[in-house]
């Protein structure tokens, strides 16, 4: 296994090279996550990593912000919603739009819906030239028949496990080398909290919380009041 820091100047190359193969991981700073290509066969590698149970679905981890808005139904967005500016102060949350129909399912849209996290600085950089890797690749049943680049993201740990997201170090290691993962980036920037980012969900009357999380606080207060359906 290679271990290297995000900001390391080989760590994008070598992370371009190496999920297009298989998944990486890749320490954020409130937990450890495994990326890998936003395709049918990066899904069928996060499922064996994981030992991934059924009725799961996955989220991306969001390089252009332009990209994943462009993927959304405009006309189910809340006015206030409708552009990537809007969503730019949502850093260190996931956010899920309606990408498809409602009746659409596939292992990462549900109930036409589909989340993306979303991240700044260093991770921004990587995430913004994988993306850009996976530009050429075709037309996917896992987005419709339609492409978006962004990597697959999930929690680094077994599907189901009582003790959830893995947020210690050593722990993170053991997982990949048990399951052969072969590239991870590290950083030295920690958050106060841990655990799995919030998940705030985008409709066009309101905005709903789908997961507590880090941070949540500030970023239920980026919500006009109007749209706060919690």
């Amino acid at each position: 296994m290679t271990i290297l820091p995000i900001n390391d100047k080989a760590a994008t190359a070598l992370a371009i090279s190496e999920i297009h193969q298989s998944p990486i991981l890749v320490q954020l700073p409130t937990v450890f996550a495994l990326l890998a290509a936003p395709t049918s066969k990066g899904v069928a590698q996060l499922d064996g990593l994981k030992s991934r149970l059924g009725g799961k679905n996955y989220g991306t981890v969001i390089g252009s912000l332009d990209n994943f808005i462009a993927q959304a139904q405009k006309d189910y967005l809340p006015d206030a919603f409708t552009s990537a500016k809007h969503y730019a102060r949502l850093n260190g949350a996931f956010i899920r739009l309606p990408f498809r129909d409602k009746a659409f399912q596939s292992e990462t849209i549900k109930n036409g819906t589909h989340q993306g996290l979303l991240l700044a600085g260093a991770y921004s950089d990587l995430l913004i030239k994988i993306e850009e890797s996976f530009a050429g690749y075709p037309p996917d049943k896992i987005w419709g028949d339609r492409n978006y680049n962004a990597p697959l993201g999930t929690s680094c740990n077994v599907s189901g496990d009582p003790d959830g997201s893995i947020v210690s170090f050593d722990k993170a290691l053991r997982f990949a080398k048990s399951r052969g993962v072969k590239l991870f980036l590290t950083t030295t920037k920690q958050a106060a909290q841990k655990g799995s980012y919030p998940i705030l969900g985008f409709e066009k009357h309101k905005v709903t919380i789908h997961r507590q999380g880090p941070s949540l606080e500030a970023f239920k207060a980026r919500i006009p009041a109007y749209l706060r359906s919690w």
